[in-house]
């Protein structure tokens, strides 16, 4: 089901000190030739109208270019090295004007589910973030944000902030409790987070990574 007034922004721009290499650009086990970026571009893509890639600045957007994350549309950080606050504002910045939110996805979390995605997508869409709670800590990497939160945003960046959760504290939030959803991904895979070689190992250990219907 494609949401035509939802664009998809991936993050991309961190620079994995802890992984070692880029994690945008690891490959996925048990499949080679998918990196991360390409699994969560083509995904996204079957759901939202348009799929933005924020990387951190040209140089980094040329490495993403070379591997051409099916059809994304690369972007960078307006200011580089700020944080995942200003990814999220370069991205929504560059939706198409007919996106009135946006999903958000850490590149670093290609575990999402399809199922996660529809559900969440098929909340009602207004004014306030949709944040999952897994063990009643914010999702903040993998929720929709409206367009309307630009000015909040500015706001904090302006005071010198650089994450996400200081949203929560400015916007108003509807968040997701874990049964919700449990409900569509019982394991909660779509919540795993690879930063360094082991969570590499440990996190895709028996992990379905289901293409898009």
């Amino acid at each position: 089901m494609l949401f035509h007034t939802v664009s998809a922004i991936i993050l991309a721009g961190g620079r994995s000190s802890r992984m070692g290499t880029d994690k945008a650009l690891l490959p996925l086990p048990g499949e080679q030739d998918v990196t991360f970026v390409e699994r969560l571009a083509s995904l996204l893509a079957f759901y939202c109208q348009e799929v933005l890639l924020v990387a951190r600045d040209a140089a980094q957007a040329v490495d993403y270019a070379i591997v051409e994350p099916r059809g994304a549309r690369i972007v960078t950080d307006e200011t580089r090295d700020s944080g995942p606050l200003m990814g999220l504002y370069s991205g929504l910045r560059a939706m198409r004007p007919s996106s009135t939110h946006a999903l958000l996805v850490a590149v670093d979390m290609p575990c999402v589910q399809p199922a996660l995605i529809s559900f969440m997508l098929s909340q009602p869409l207004g004014g306030a973030l949709l944040v999952p709670l897994v063990e009643q800590v914010p999702q903040v990497l993998l929720a929709v944000y409206p367009r309307a939160a630009l000015p909040r945003i500015e706001a904090c960046l302006s005071e010198g902030r650089r994450d996400l959760r200081g949203l929560l504290a400015v916007c108003p939030v509807h968040y997701l409790e874990e049964a919700q959803l449990r409900a569509v991904d019982p394991l909660l895979r779509s919540f795993v987070n690879i930063n360094t070689p082991e969570d590499l190992q440990r996190g895709f250990t028996e992990l379905d990574l289901r293409k898009p219907p």
